[in-house]
C-alpha cells in the first residue's frame, strides 16, 4: 500500500468509514505481528499488546494528523510504547522460554521453519535492545528512515547512524564467530 492509500484510508477511518479501518487492519496487521512476535518472543502476548495496540489507535484516532508520516508508523510506535509498558510492568524484557527453543528446534528438524530464521533469532539476542529495535523498525517492519526518526523522536540522520552501526555491530558479531 502506497503512501497515499494509507493516508487517504486513515483519514476515511478518522470520519467514521469502517471499511476503512478494515483496509487498514488487512495490510498492516500482518507486520505488526510480526514486530511484536519477533519483540515479545511470546505469540498470545504479541495478539494482547496487538489488540491494545488497536484499540488505543482507534480511540485516539480523531487526533491522528496527517503529515506525510504512514498511519502504520504511528501504529508501530504505539506498540513499541505499548511493549515498553509491558516491560516495566513486569521489570524485565520478555525471552524465548525453553519450551519454545525446544519446539523451534524439533519445527527445525521437520523443516517447518528455515535454519536462517533461528540463525536471525539467536543474532539479534545478542545485540543490545536498542539495536534490536532499530533493526526490528527497519527490516522487519519495513519503515523509513523519516518514519524510524518519527517513532524514535530522532533525525532521520541519526536514525541512519544508528542502522548503519548496529549494522555493523551485527557484522562483528557473525566475522567474530560468536553467534551459534
Amino acid at each position: 500500500m502506497t503512501l497515499q492509500e494509507e493516508l487517504s484510508l486513515a483519514n476515511l477511518a478518522k470520519n467514521g468509514e469502517k471499511p476503512a479501518v478494515s483496509a487498514l487492519w488487512d495490510a498492516i496487521t500482518p507486520k505488526l505481528y510480526g514486530y511484536l512476535l519477533n519483540t515479545l518472543r511470546n505469540p498470545s502476548l504479541a495478539e494482547d499488546i496487538l489488540q491494545e495496540t488497536w484499540l488505543k489507535a482507534l480511540s485516539a484516532l480523531p487526533k491522528f494528523e496527517i503529515r506525510n508520516i504512514r498511519f502504520s508508523a504511528w501504529l508501530f510506535a504505539i506498540a513499541r510504547n505499548e511493549c515498553r509498558q509491558h516491560w516495566r510492568r513486569n521489570n524485565r524484557e520478555s525471552a524465548w522460554p525453553e519450551t519454545e527453543l525446544v519446539d523451534m528446534a524439533d519445527k527445525l528438524r521437520f523443516g517447518e521453519i528455515k535454519s536462517d530464521n533461528i540463525f536471525l533469532n539467536e543474532l539479534l539476542c545478542k545485540l543490545t535492545s536498542e539495536d534490536q529495535d532499530i533493526l526490528r523498525l527497519r527490516y522487519i517492519c519495513d519503515l523509513s528512515f523519516k518514519e524510524i526518526a518519527r517513532i524514535l523522536e530522532i533525525s532521520q540522520i541519526a536514525a541512519r547512524v544508528r542502522i548503519h552501526r548496529a549494522i555493523s555491530r551485527a557484522r562483528d558479531l557473525i566475522s567474530d564467530n560468536q553467534t551459534i
